[in-house]
Order: structure tokens, then sequence, then C-alpha cells
């Protein structure tokens, strides 16, 4: 299957500029269509606090790597928010550096690992695709890192297996 998507800027901060990834053709951008699951009031109010605690902490101070838990391989900057133990809502981002954050989606933990989810293992997977595109057009010079932004061609196509 085929998928085209960007990645745009949708928060600036002192420290970190929050990038998000957002599908073409959708209104929403991944970030958005997460907290889109969990609206106010419903029984997961307590862990999204945390998660939004945790963003804002990352936008205090930036996006510091401890902040992170790694969920993809080692390198490619994959990651999750909260790292606390017990909490079972998951949001995936790519971590660029201290002043870059991207955010994917995520949801409910409903399985041991986020490989063996069904909806949690999309989130990462592309994640991990776009961390690689990434990577490749700054290896070729396409897409620049300056300060807190991505310059460059930030719009990718992957082929899911179906």
């Amino acid at each position: 299957m085929k998928q085209e998507y960007c990645v745009e800027l949708i928060e600036e901060y002192e420290k970190v500029n929050f990038y998000s990834i957002k599908m073409k053709d959708a209104e929403l951008t991944e970030l958005e269509a997460f907290f889109e699951k969990f609206p106010e009031g419903c029984e997961c109010d307590n862990e999204i606090d945390v998660i939004i605690s945790w963003i804002d902490q990352i936008a205090e101070r930036g996006a510091l790597e401890r902040y992170f838990r790694p969920e993809g391989k080692y390198g490619d900057g994959v990651g999750v928010i909260p790292i606390d133990v017990g909490n079972k809502i998951r949001l995936y981002c790519l971590r660029l550096s201290d002043k870059i954050l991207v955010f994917g989606n995520g949801g409910i933990k409903d399985a041991r690992s986020w490989q063996e989810s069904e909806t949690l293992a999309a989130y990462v997977k592309m994640l991990i695709n776009t961390s690689r595109f990434i990577s490749s057009r700054i290896k070729d010079g396409t897409i620049v890192l300056v300060d807190k932004e991505i310059v460059g061609n930030l719009n990718f196509t992957r082929y899911e297996e179906e």
C-alpha cells in the first residue's frame, strides 16, 4: 500500500521545534489524530495528562535524549513518551536532535511490545521509515538540519506491506 505524507512544523519554542507527520489528504496531523482518540473526560485522562506534562517539559527544556525511551533500532531516533512505567498509552516520536522532535501517532498498548501490536506497529514503522528517509536526504544534501529547523524536501512516499 502506497502512503504519501509530509513532515510539517506544528509548534516553535525557544529550545525546540515540534513537527508532526501529516498524511496526504488528511485533515489532522498524526499528533492531532492521537489526541482525538482520547477526548477530555475519557477514562485515560490521567495518562494523557502525563503525556501532556512530558510534552510541556520537552517544550521548555528541549528534546533531550533522557526524555524518551528508545523504541526502534539503535540510532534511528524513534522513541516513546512517556517513559513512565505503568502507563498504557504510548505516543511515538522521532528525535532528530535536542532541538527537533517529530511526532507520530500512538495509542493504547495492547500487546507485550509494539511489534506484536497491529495498531502500534504501524505507527512505529512509519517513524522508522521517516528516520531512514530523512537520514538519506541529509547524506545527499537535500535536507539540512539548521538549528531548530528541518530545511528541504519533507514529502515522503512509503510502501507498506499488505
